[in-house]
């Protein structure tokens, strides 16, 4: 009973300790919360169909970033397969240049489409 006494008390300490401390912790975590930042085309004060507007345009520029990253992935990763391809004698390197050609205009023209959709929608 001695035993089980001493242990409730130091649970109770450890309780407490835990409690405050996470506290604290609170406290000094909301302290230093940043702001939240502008759109690119920030809007004036009181107009939130235009902060709605800016932040939608930096969302649509964010998944342009994102598509021509994967386009880029996908032409390395061709060229890579072909280039293993000549290695076997399946193909040359004249493939290898068609393929390298092919994907840098695809590059190009991606880029330019989300070039012209970003000026079209703002």
């Amino acid at each position: 009973m001695k035993y089980l006494r001493s242990v409730k008390k130091k649970f109770g300490a450890l309780r407490a300790m835990f409690l405050a401390g996470s506290v604290m912790v609170a406290n000094s975590a909301s302290a230093a919360l940043p702001d939240t930042a502008d759109p690119t085309n920030a809007a004036a004060d009181g107009d939130y169909i235009g902060l709605i507007k800016g932040y939608a345009f930096d969302i649509f520029i964010v998944i342009g970033l994102v598509l021509s990253t994967l386009a880029f992935i996908v032409v390395s990763k061709n060229m890579i397969a072909t280039y293993n391809e000549i290695g076997a004698g399946k193909k040359t390197w004249g493939d290898m240049g068609m393929h390298g050609g092919m994907g840098v205009l695809l590059l190009v023209f991606t880029v330019y489409l989300l070039t012209e959709a970003a000026g079209v929608m703002f």
